[in-house]
């Protein structure tokens, strides 16, 4: 079972895990910029100490060298616990002046190179080492700059430490900056939390209840737009299922009765009335096979679009239709004529659209009269609509009522024979295919128009 997960807390763990990179990067580079500048320290700051000393080397009158420093040099050169040192050597590499805070002059090292100032060199070992310049003065003198040498590994790790310490300053930011992410993402995720209280309410009471989708961000609007396509498509489901329900209930109620008035009937007198008997079977057969089309045709309706719907030959349906019922017109006497082109292309699913033909044919053969016609012609032109014309020589539907008799189980009179589906079903079919159906007035005629997808300008007709 997958464990449910918090947005929330994901979003927090990310802001966390970003700002400790961000953090560990800047540390990395403070560091590396300290390495880098630890790399020069020693020759950088004996060097300028070189320099300075120098610039203060005078010449006597009587020959001899003599530093003039300024004060604060001078406390500097004087403090036992400061690091500088420094010893001026004459032309015969004799020490004749060296720092107040040496014990001993430092030992003479040689200038090298042709430039003022020699390389960095380091003297004795251990605590004891020291780091030394030594430059060119005048009259042939030398002047040496030494330091304590501090190892370059604990020089960066003091600097490191110490410049670290300004970093904890950071974290009551950090610790800020995550409750106002905290705060923030409770108040962005505000809007998805009603989305799910709103959703929570859809059920059968309230089928009409949607999703909101104001305030939500935009990430999530497609996902809610798509919630709530799928409830109004189970909305629609779940009605037309009450609905079928409903209507198998009312009108199975009085086939129901009267069979079981014929077997109360029976069981009193002894006699059956088999022919009533199966008669009412028969009804209730049917009104149930119709059923049980009508449901399986809107359940498939909602399943594709009409352009992912295959091509079929519309002409070939009307001809399989009318093969299908042509038993039963011949048994009434009657005659149909069928009037098709050679090959009418539409999208849409065979058997329905074959399912279709034959009710309006038999809606012909019960309710109408005289020679049944089934035609196929192309009709508005550039509106891209095939017709499927039937029509009888009877007098139609009476005026007003050209709607009515497509609702389910409609009939104008209780006598009606048939279930009243036969015009729902075919009303039905068309409008899941793009197209729908109605008769016209005065005339024993329905048209379906479908959109077209070809139609062959050749034509066959043939009288059966």
């Amino acid at each position: 079972m997958n464990r449910a997960h918090s947005l929330r807390v994901r979003l927090l763990g990310a802001m966390f895990a970003v700002f400790a990179l961000g953090l560990g990067a800047s540390l990395a580079s403070y560091r590396w910029s300290v390495d880098n500048v630890i790399e020069g320290l020693h020759e950088h700051t004996l060097e300028n100490q070189a320099h300075e000393l120098l610039e203060a080397l005078r010449e006597r009158p009587d020959g001899s060298l003599d530093v003039s420093l300024q004060a604060p040099w001078r406390q500097v050169y004087a403090d036992p616990s400061r690091e500088f040192t420094y010893t001026v050597f004459d032309r015969e590499r004799r020490p004749v002046s060296w720092s107040a805070n040496l014990r001993a002059p430092l030992q003479f090292v040689p200038v090298e190179g042709d430039g003022t100032l020699g390389p960095v060199e380091f003297t004795g070992m251990g605590r004891s080492q020291q780091a030394v310049v030594a430059g060119r003065g005048p009259e042939h003198s030398t002047i040496q700059v030494a330091r304590q040498h501090v190892g370059r590994d604990v020089l960066v790790d003091s600097l490191f430490e110490e410049e670290s310490e300004h970093a904890l300053i950071l974290i009551p930011f950090a610790l800020l900056g995550l409750g106002l992410i905290w705060i923030i993402s409770g108040w962005s995720l505000r809007p998805i939390a009603r989305a799910s209280r709103e959703a929570a309410r859809v059920g059968p009471r309230r089928p009409d209840l949607r999703i909101s989708l104001a305030g939500l961000p935009a990430e999530i609007q497609p996902l809610v737009e798509a919630v709530n396509g799928a409830l109004d498509r189970l909305s629609r489901a779940y009605s037309a299922e009450r609905r079928l329900t409903a209507d198998a209930a009312h009108e199975l109620r009085t086939p129901l009765a009267v069979l079981n008035l014929r077997l109360q009937r029976a069981h009193l007198t002894g006699s059956i009335e088999w022919p009533a008997v199966e008669r009412e079977l028969s009804q209730m057969g049917r009104l149930v096979d119709q059923l049980m089309d009508l449901a399986r045709k809107e359940a498939l309706s909602h399943d594709r679009r009409t352009e992912e719907l295959p091509v079929v030959n519309l002409s070939r349906l009307v001809r399989e239709a009318a093969a299908m019922v042509l038993p039963l017109i011949e048994a009434q006497g009657r005659r149909l004529q069928v009037d098709v082109p050679d090959a009418v292309q539409v999208r849409g699913r065979a058997d329905d659209l074959r399912d279709l033909v034959r009710n309006l044919l038999d809606n012909a053969l019960v309710h109408g009269k005289g020679t049944v016609t089934a035609r196929i012609e192309a009709d508005g032109g550039s509106a891209g609509l095939i017709a499927i014309e039937v029509r009888d020589e009877g007098p139609g539907v009476p005026l007003g009522h050209e709607e009515s008799v497509f609702q389910r189980f409609y009939k104008l009179t209780a006598e009606t024979p048939g279930s009243g589906l036969g015009l729902a079903i075919v009303r039905h079919v068309a409008r899941s295919h793009g197209g729908d159906a109605h008769f016209l007035p005065g005339l024993g005629c329905v048209v379906v128009h479908l959109p077209a997808l070809a139609c062959a300008p050749s034509a066959s007709a043939a009288t059966v």
